[in-house]
């Protein structure tokens, strides 16, 4: 471990809600990508996780393991994406408002999502759900952090995680990936 992994393992133990905290080894990212490129076809929706494909690309890749006191993240973990890019719907996390368009009306879907009405009726038909890279604002306060993102792995890529490192199979935790580049 060098002296950026030992500053980055220490500031993220310290965040509220952290468990536990660890490198993501050479072996760990293959078996990662592996499990995520499976993921992504197993349901009968088309499902990109963006945001692990992308913190794995980075040089350097970290993993928390949190309880529901760690903060929420700064934007939605979850889209649903036409096949041009355009968001169909997406997570609204507590306090904030859905990206409403001129006031169109939404479906909620559950508590968490909300469906654009009018955007999906047009494409909604070769719609998938996306995962996109999340900001991870503690580290990029890092000034040797560039790049920065953050993701949560399939639920496949989080027993990886936890099995790896010795950790038992919580379901009141969750796992997070964060990457980087240095500046």
């Amino acid at each position: 471990m060098d002296k950026i992994d030992s500053e980055v393992i220490n500031l993220l133990q310290s965040l509220e809600g952290v468990v536990h905290a660890g490198i993501v080894t050479p072996e760990l990212r293959k078996r990662l990508m592996t499990e995520e490129e499976r993921y992504s076809s197993l349901g009968p929706i088309a499902v990109e996780n963006l945001g692990v494909k992308t913190a794995l690309a980075r040089q350097k890749l970290y993993f928390i393991i949190k309880d529901k006191r760690f903060r929420p993240p700064p934007i939605s973990t979850v889209q649903l994406i036409s096949s041009d890019g355009e968001v169909l719907g997406e997570e609204i996390i507590a306090g904030r408002m859905p990206s409403r368009k001129n006031g169109e009306k939404v479906f909620q879907l559950g508590r968490g999502f909300v469906i654009y009405i009018s955007r999906a009726r047009e494409k909604g038909r070769t719609a998938k759900f996306v995962l996109p890279p999340v900001p991870f604002p503690e580290i990029e306060a890092l000034g040797y952090a560039k790049n920065v993102v953050s993701a949560s792995p399939s639920t496949l890529g989080d027993v990886e995680i936890r099995k790896s490192n010795g950790l038992e199979d919580d379901p009141k935790l969750a796992s997070i990936l964060i990457g980087f580049d240095i500046a």
